[in-house]
């Protein structure tokens, strides 16, 4: 029930952005004060953050390059938890779904590595998986080169467990905030 609201909470989270970015850019249009145009050009874009994984915290960052629309972005955290540490890279394909206001809603999705650590237990190796991810949120910039950024993912990754000698599905949520800068 609880992975129903946050599934719930991530689309509301799409649609009110497309909804605040018609109406952002709208006004962007009557006045051209504040706001980005990601509509010309290359841009590149370095978002440090900091996030919330299942029940551990998080901190990561992310390097992008905008084509407009389109964006192809590099991602790399750090999962701090109890008995081990996740370590995930991936490649993420993200589509903004507007170009141009101070708000740009996005959705994404990519793949990459999973890393498991253990911290606490002496003997145990690190356990390295494929996994991919999707989701989507929304960059509130405060100026034309600095911004506000919040996001959350769904990461899916399958994981052999010796003992059962057997493969299991490992599903789990990543909430995200952190700020964004954009280098032209």
């Amino acid at each position: 029930m609880f992975r129903f609201f946050k599934a719930l909470l991530i689309v509301t989270m799409l649609f009110a952005g497309i909804a605040w970015a018609q109406l952002d850019s709208a006004s962007m249009n009557s006045s051209s004060n504040g706001g980005v145009d990601l509509s010309r050009g290359v841009h590149f874009e370095i978002s440090p953050h900091t996030s919330l994984v299942g029940g551990s915290g998080a901190f990561g960052i992310r390097l992008g390059m905008n084509y407009g629309s389109f964006n192809l972005e590099l991602s790399g955290e750090q999962v701090i938890g109890r008995t081990a540490n996740l370590y995930p890279v991936s490649v993420n394909a993200m589509l903004n779904l507007a170009t141009r206001g101070r708000i740009i809603p996005f959705g994404s999705a990519g793949v990459g590595l999973l890393l498991t650590v253990p911290t606490s237990t002496i003997g145990d190796e690190t356990v390295s998986s494929i996994g991919f991810n999707f989701g989507g949120g929304a960059r509130y910039f405060l100026t034309n080169i600095f911004g506000i950024r919040a996001e959350a993912r769904q990461y899916v990754t399958s994981i052999h467990n010796q003992r059962d000698a057997r493969d299991e599905l490992l599903v789990f949520q990543e909430f995200s905030l952190g700020v964004s800068f954009l280098l032209r």
